[in-house]
C-alpha cells in the first residue's frame, strides 16, 4: 500500500530547493525507490533495511545540505512513521514502537499529523495492542486530532463595537471583468441551467483548466486571464490562493457575489487551504466551492452548505456529504473523511478574505494601497498573523451583500 505520508515525504524531498538539486542526495533517493520495490514485493524486511541505510546517508551528509533539506537539518517525521509502519509488517514489533515513539517526538509541535489515518493504518496493527504504542497514540490524539481542536475552539460573538469594514464586490461591468467573460465565453462554461448549476459549472472549468500544484511560484500577475494564460504556455499548474483567485474573478464577470477565503489551522505548520464562498441568492447564502479538489459540501438533505455551516456541522457531528466527483487533478478521488474529517477540520479553526474582492486583487500594482484583510476568529484567539483585522462576529462577517449594514 503507497501510504500517505510517505508520498508526503517524497513531495518535501523534491520540494526541499537547493538540497534536492545537489548530487550528494541521490543515494538518499535511490534507497527510498528501493524500499518502494520492496513494499510492492512485499519484502518488508528488505525495505526496512533501505530505511535504516537511507538515515544512515544522509546522516553523513554535511550541515548544509541537511539544513536545506529541513530547517533544523533531521528528516521529516514521515520518513520515520513510514519506517516503523515497515518495522511492524516485518514483524519487529519492539523496533516499531521505538520508531512510532522517535516519529512522535519529531512531529509534536514541529509538523501536521494526520491522526485519522493513524488509528486506521493496517500497517500499524501489529503494535496496536502495544502499551507504549497506545501512550503515543493518546499524545498524538492531543495534537493532531484536529475535529477535537476545532470543536475545543470558543464560539464566535457579536462585537458591540463594530469595527469591521464592509466586504466589497466588484460590479460584473467593470472592463476587464467584460473581457474576462468575453474572452473565455463564461456564459457558455456556465450554461442555461439553473444558478447553482452555473456555480458548480463555473467551478469545475477552472479545476480543469488549471491543474493544481502546490509547490508552485506564484506569478507576478494575479489575474484569471494572465494565470491561464501562463499555466496553457508553461504548462504549470498554481496552488490553491491562485485558483481560488481565478474562480472568484470568473464569479465577479458572471455577476456572483464572492469571495477567496484563506482556512487556516490553529498554529501553521506546513500548509493552510484556500477556497471560494459565492453568494447564492436561490439559497440566499453563501456556498462552498473548492476548485482544487472540484469539491462542494452537503447537508443530508443535499443542499449546499456555506463555509460557516460545514464549521458548526464539523464542530457538532451532524452529517455532511461531499460530492461524489471530488478529486485532485483528476487523479486522485478525494473522501469525505479525508478532505472534511482531516484535512479542512485543520483548517477552519479561522478564516480570513480580502475587504475587497475583484480584479487584479493581489497584484502588486504602482500607486495602489496594499489590500487590507479581515480574519474571523475564536473568540480570544490571536492568530500568529499581525497584518489582519480581527473580528469575532460571524453575523457580520458573513452577511448577505444585499444586506443594509446595521
Amino acid at each position: 500500500m503507497m501510504k500517505r505520508l510517505f508520498l508526503l515525504l517524497l513531495l518535501a524531498v523534491t520540494a526541499s530547493g537547493a538540497a534536492a538539486q545537489t548530487d550528494s542526495l541521490p543515494p538518499f533517493d535511490a534507497l527510498l525507490n528501493r524500499a518502494r520495490e520492496f513494499v510492492k514485493q512485499g519484502d518488508y524486511a528488505s525495505c526496512v533495511k533501505c530505511y535504516e541505510e537511507a538515515e544512515k546517508v544522509f546522516a553523513e551528509l554535511p550541515d548544509s545540505l541537511r539544513t536545506q533539506f529541513s530547517d533544523d537539518g533531521e528528516l521529516f517525521g514521515g520518513f520515520y512513521y513510514n519506517k516503523a509502519c515497515y518495522l511492524s509488517m516485518a514483524g519487529r514489533r519492539k523496533a516499531a514502537v521505538g520508531t512510532f515513539e522517535h516519529y512522535a517526538d519529531r512531529v509534536i509541535g514541529r509538523e501536521e499529523v494526520d491522526f485519522p489515518w493513524i488509528c486506521q493504518d493496517s500497517d500499524l496493527d501489529n503494535i496496536r495492542s502495544d502499551k507504549r504504542f497506545r501512550r503515543v497514540l493518546e499524545r498524538l490524539s492531543q495534537y493532531g486530532d484536529y475535529k477535537s481542536v476545532l470543536c475545543s475552539a470558543a464560539p464566535y460573538r457579536a462585537d458591540s463595537v463594530d469595527t469591521m469594514p464592509r466586504f466589497r464586490y466588484a460590479a460584473p461591468n467593470d472592463r476587464n471583468l467584460v473581457r474576462l467573460r468575453w474572452k473565455f465565453d463564461l456564459d457558455s462554461i456556465a450554461g442555461a441551467g439553473d444558478e447553482i448549476s452555473k456555480i458548480l459549472n463555473l467551478m469545475t472549468w477552472v479545476h480543469d483548466a488549471v491543474r493544481h500544484d502546490g509547490g508552485s511560484d506564484n506569478p507576478s500577475e494575479r489575474n484569471a486571464e494572465a494565470m491561464i494564460e501562463l499555466c496553457r504556455r508553461e504548462g504549470r499548474g498554481v496552488n490553491c490562493r491562485m485558483l481560488a483567485q481565478i474562480l472568484n474573478e470568473c464569479y465577479l464577470a458572471m455577476g456572483f457575489k464572492s469571495r477567496f477565503v484563506t482556512c487556516m489551522p490553529r498554529k501553521l505548520f506546513n500548509d493552510c487551504h484556500v477556497i471560494n464562498a459565492v453568494y447564492s441568492a436561490t439559497l440566499d447564502k453563501w456556498v462552498w466551492v473548492d476548485p482544487t479538489f472540484n469539491a462542494y459540501v452537503m447537508d443530508e438533505n443535499g443542499t449546499l452548505l456555506s463555509i460557516a455551516e460545514v464549521r458548526e456541522r464539523l464542530r457538532d457531528g451532524r452529517p455532511l456529504v461531499l460530492n461524489e466527483d471530488a478529486n485532485w487533478n483528476r487523479k486522485e478521488a478525494e473522501t469525505k473523511e479525508h478532505y472534511l474529517d482531516y484535512y479542512m477540520a485543520k483548517n477552519l479553526y479561522y478564516v480570513v478574505c480580502s475587504e475587497w474582492s475583484m480584479y487584479n486583487t493581489e497584484t502588486r500594482c504602482e500607486g495602489r494601497p496594499r489590500m487590507s484583510y479581515v480574519a474571523l476568529v475564536p473568540e480570544g484567539f490571536r492568530p500568529d498573523e499581525s497584518a489582519v483585522q480581527l473580528t469575532s462576529d460571524d453575523r457580520r462577517f458573513w452577511q448577505s451583500p444585499y444586506e443594509e449594514t446595521n
